[in-house]
């Protein structure tokens, strides 16, 4: 009888389908956490369980050295026990460090996706995929800075209704990719001088990710097919 074999870590091959996976995971799982818990005890634990888990798998398919995933685990640990101590304690007035180490950790996430699946030297589906991770990180990292910035300045924004953070994450998230691809809804605005420097910068990005660097991938692959034939 054939054995299966479980695998322990992702390979070069796959890695970035776990990472988008574990994103997309975290975005419909805050989604539906804001649909049926919001401004509810229960849906800030939840924010912060999905929050953890979905680091985690990012650690567990994007590690490229051993130091790397050490730090990330690190800081997932950290966060996770910064996270449920100032739920557990209600010290509302230092959220923000949990959200300094999420940053943290969504800034060195990106740093390693973006070696492996742009500076590689190869162009697979699995570069592609891990492209697509690094444009939804990039959205990630700007919805850590738009947390952190309501925490010091709450009136930086018209549109949030929410009481935390966690209560707000979701509408972050939605917040930062209408702003990333320039769509631009208008239902939340940018109100202080460094909200609208981060919200024209986040679409200076956007813009220039997709016009650059995707199409630079794509003209690669292209490239790379008709040197084959």
């Amino acid at each position: 009888m054939q054995k299966i074999k479980i695998r322990s870590q992702a390979t070069s091959k796959d890695n970035f389908s776990f990472l988008l996976a574990s994103l997309v995971f975290l975005f419909f799982g805050t989604s539906i956490i804001d649909q049926f818990f919001k401004n509810n005890p229960l849906g800030q634990s939840l924010v912060l369980i999905i929050t953890v888990l979905s680091m985690s798998i990012g650690v567990w398919s994007i590690k490229s050295s051993r130091s790397a995933f050490k730090t990330g685990i690190g800081l997932i640990l950290v966060g996770a026990i910064v996270g449920f101590l100032l739920y557990i304690l209600e010290m509302a007035d230092l959220e923000y460090i949990h959200l300094f180490f999420m940053l943290i950790f969504f800034f060195i996430t990106l740093k390693l996706a973006t070696e492996q699946a742009l500076f590689s030297g190869k162009i697979t589906a699995n570069n592609l995929i891990g492209s697509i991770c690094i444009y939804l990180i990039l959205g990630l990292i700007w919805v850590m800075l738009y947390l952190l910035l309501m925490e010091f300045l709450p009136q930086s924004f018209s549109g949030f209704s929410g009481q935390t953070w966690q209560d707000n994450f979701s509408d972050t998230i939605y917040f930062s990719f209408v702003t990333l691809t320039t769509l631009g809804y208008g239902d939340i605005r940018p109100l202080t001088p460094l909200a609208r420097f981060l919200v024209y910068s986040e679409v200076v990005i956007g813009v220039f990710y997709m016009a650059i660097v995707v199409s630079s991938l794509v003209g690669a692959n292209i490239s790379k097919i008709k040197a084959e034939k």
